[in-house]
């Protein structure tokens, strides 16, 4: 069988490879029922339905037509080698930078941009920064702003910057979050700095 779509290929493998990662975890704590969730009951039904989604585009993958497959996947050995360098230097030195306030926290964030930077095309890597960037500035920044941050980046990454769809996405998905994890289910972010 030959690959007919490089694309697929990768993500079908990471998104079987992270569901059943999902699943194996799990399998160390009570699963409960519908009614009842035990702590295993939400990773195993989502790494379950990750797993089957990884493997039909997995399948697919063998199916569609791209004129060179194989060459969709970009790798970048010498940032991959820095991210790790990087990042084993700095939990190695876990006890030295203790003293230095944000010492730790801007060398592992660096780290993990060199990681994101060694995978894919600019697209992916701007996407998944946004994401880092978000989980980073959630605490700090608050809800709306952490969101509006997720959503600027992340939209470099596509094909063209529209600011009227951008601005229109980010009013759209604040309201979401604020609506529905703050108001809606009662978690307590913060919704903007300082609170």
């Amino acid at each position: 069988m030959n690959i007919k779509n490089g694309k697929d290929f990768w993500a079908g493998l990471m998104f079987a490879g992270f569901g059943l990662g999902f699943m194996l975890v799990s399998f160390n704590y009570p699963m409960g029922s519908a009614v009842r969730m035990g702590p295993a009951y939400f990773p195993t039904v989502l790494g379950g339905m990750l797993a089957i989604l990884g493997a039909a585009v997995f399948v697919r993958a063998f199916v569609s037509k791209l004129p060179h497959p194989l060459k969709v996947f970009s790798f970048r050995l010498p940032l991959m080698i820095g991210a790790l360098a990087l990042g084993g230097a700095t939990y190695l030195a876990d006890s030295w930078l203790k003293g230095v306030p944000m010492a730790e926290f801007a060398l592992t964030g660096l780290a993990l941009f060199l990681f994101i930077g060694a995978f894919g095309p600019k697209s992916m890597f701007l996407v998944l920064l946004s994401v880092v960037i978000f989980g980073y500035a959630l605490k700090p920044l608050g809800l709306v702003l952490a969101t509006v941050l997720l959503i600027v980046i992340s939209a470099f990454g596509g094909h063209d910057f529209r600011n009227k769809e951008i601005v229109i996405l980010t009013i759209v998905l604040v309201l979401f979050g604020v609506l529905v994890f703050v108001k809606g289910l009662g978690l307590p972010f913060n919704l903007w700095p300082g609170e």
